[in-house]
């Protein structure tokens, strides 16, 4: 939704904006959540990045006029949230566990592909993390949500130009990294 329909549906009445907010939350929480959790890692973390997102929306609700994209918006917030968070001394997390415990349940999956996928996970994690943090950022909105570069340069700041840039340079290292650890491999 356009942040100038939803200011001008938020006329000053408390029960419209929060009509507005409501609506907000239905169309974007879930891709919130998304961004929130592919930075932290962390199912309540990222809940609560989202939701801090929220409040600050609703704080800055006079700027909402001024906004072309809401999703982008709110995007954004939740972004530097989550980013401002990732930089905060990490407590200890069980939260993973759930995750793993769902895979092994699952009826279609044997213990192997869980193994493997969950061994591939991690190794596509650890490469994305020791990507330098200018690229780091589009990759994970471009595999969040295949955000277009647009979208991508609206959150973090940049440029489209530059958001295609980094996409390109990121997924190159990617490649390249991958490429040696597969070499490496056969030769042992």
């Amino acid at each position: 939704m356009d942040g100038r329909v939803i200011a001008d549906r938020v006329t000053g009445a408390a029960e419209t904006w929060n009509d507005a907010l409501e609506i907000a939350i239905r169309q974007h929480g879930r891709f919130l959540y998304r961004i929130a959790y592919s930075i932290l890692r962390n199912h309540h973390d990222a809940e609560d990045a989202v939701q801090e997102g929220f409040v600050r929306a609703l704080r800055n609700r006079g700027k909402l006029k001024d906004v072309r994209n809401c999703r982008n918006w709110l995007a954004r917030i939740v972004w530097r949230i989550a980013l401002d968070r990732r930089k905060q001394p990490v407590a200890t997390r069980t939260d993973g566990l759930g995750d793993a415990v769902e895979q092994l349940q699952s009826k279609l999956a044997n213990t192997e592909e869980v193994l493997v996928g969950t061994e591939m996970t991690k190794l596509l994690d650890a490469l994305i993390a020791a990507l330098p943090e200018k690229l780091r950022g589009p990759l994970i909105l471009t595999a969040v949500e295949e955000l277009s570069p647009g979208d991508i340069a609206e959150i973090l700041g940049i440029n489209e130009a530059a958001a295609r840039s980094r996409l390109f340079r990121a997924r190159q290292m990617l490649r390249e990294r991958l490429s040696k650890m597969m070499e490496a491999k056969h030769e042992i």
